[in-house]
């Protein structure tokens, strides 16, 4: 039964998200985020954040009833150290990014050992022969690629719902690719994923009882971009332009973060700030929608629900060129101009003189 992997692991994400709410008095005063305060919090009450349990557990059960092929019991066992160490900040909350970003490499070291997913061709003829052919490069490109990904996840994880929405969006996108390529292993991979995290999602949108946390989010990203690369390297046709683009939202993310704060904030990359683009949509956006209504977790939810719909254009072009890399290139800059675009029109909206004045 080709849907039983994802209603496997759908329920066992989704007893084991209940299980940790209901139990929640034994556990937390370790799993819960008692902290309200801070410019990237937008919750209200204390809640547990150890859901990357939940999809862990969820996803064992899921890949381990595939048959035919050991792949995605390797798979979890790449995504172990970014989990172990999510989980340990948010046990401690006392894990730097620096350290956090290390296990990330880790993970990719033992994905393209385990797996043998180095990227091998962009389309560029010079770029692949000269650069990807050399053996040495191609792994260390899809570190920071793996890495990249799996930081940049963790980055837009901020509200109610919105990392587990976008990640089932993008996750539907190449379960589709995957079905059009009748790349079966593939198919049962991503349906496996899309349970698990549709077990938690029901209990962190629109109200959260239980979070991702940074071992969720980590594992989310780690997962999404070995899949990505799995999908491309099985599929010759499949362009590799296509993963970037279904994840261009994080990642253009995370480098505008960077720049933000470095060269237009004059502050370290590694200092949280309140202005990523869905804390905007929630301090501007959602506001005007909601009117009288500005409940916490409404507005928190609505954030999100704004987020899905921002990206959602973007990544349509992925389900009919997915193997077309002049197209692809061109939907992922034209993002990049799009993103650029709301996000200074929402800072001029509350600033009044755009980028000048985005220190305020």
């Amino acid at each position: 039964m080709i849907f039983l992997p994802l209603i496997i692991s759908f329920i066992i994400s989704f007893l084991i998200s209940f299980l940790i709410i209901k139990f929640g008095h034994l556990h937390q005063k370790f799993s819960y985020d008692h902290d309200l305060t801070g410019v990237q919090k937008f919750h209200t009450e204390s809640t547990p954040r150890i859901g990357g349990v939940s999809l862990l557990i969820g996803l064992f059960f899921g890949f381990f009833i595939i048959e035919s092929s050991s792949l995605p019991l390797l798979i979890l066992i790449s995504l172990l150290p970014v989990l172990i160490i999510g989980l340990s900040e948010d046990i401690t909350k006392s894990i730097p990014p620096s350290i956090r970003l290390v296990f990330s490499f880790f993970t990719a070291i033992i994905a393209i050992t385990l797996l043998d997913i180095s990227l091998s061709s962009i389309g560029w003829e010079w770029f692949d022969l000269n650069i990807l052919n050399i053996k040495a490069l191609s792994i260390l490109i899809t570190i920071i690629m793996i890495a990249g990904v799996s930081h940049s996840t963790n980055i837009i994880d901020g509200f109610n719902g919105l990392l587990l929405g976008y990640s089932q969006i993008v996750l539907f996108v190449l379960l589709w690719v995957a079905i059009q390529t009748e790349d079966s292993l593939i198919v049962s991979i991503v349906l496996s994923s899309i349970g698990s995290i549709a077990g938690i999602f029901l209990f962190n949108f629109p109200k959260a009882k239980i979070f991702t946390g940074d071992g969720g989010a980590y594992l989310i990203g780690a997962l999404m971009s070995i899949i990505c690369l799995m999908l491309v390297n099985r599929n010759d046709e499949v362009s590799p332009w296509f993963a970037l683009l279904i994840m261009s939202y994080p990642v253009f993310e995370t480098f505008f973060s960077i720049y933000r704060k470095k060269f237009l904030r004059n502050i370290s990359p590694g200092v949280p700030d309140g202005i990523h683009l869905h804390m905007l949509k929630y301090k501007r956006v959602a506001p005007l929608l909601m009117g009288k209504r500005n409940r916490d977790y409404k507005r928190n939810a609505i954030s999100s629900v704004l987020i899905w719909i921002f990206i959602t254009p973007s990544i349509l072009p992925a389900l009919f060129w997915w193997n077309n890399n002049l197209i692809m290139i061109c939907s992922i800059i034209l993002f990049c101009i799009y993103y650029l675009w709301v996000y200074f029109s929402i800072i001029r909206f509350k600033f009044g003189l755009g980028s000048k004045n985005i220190n305020e």
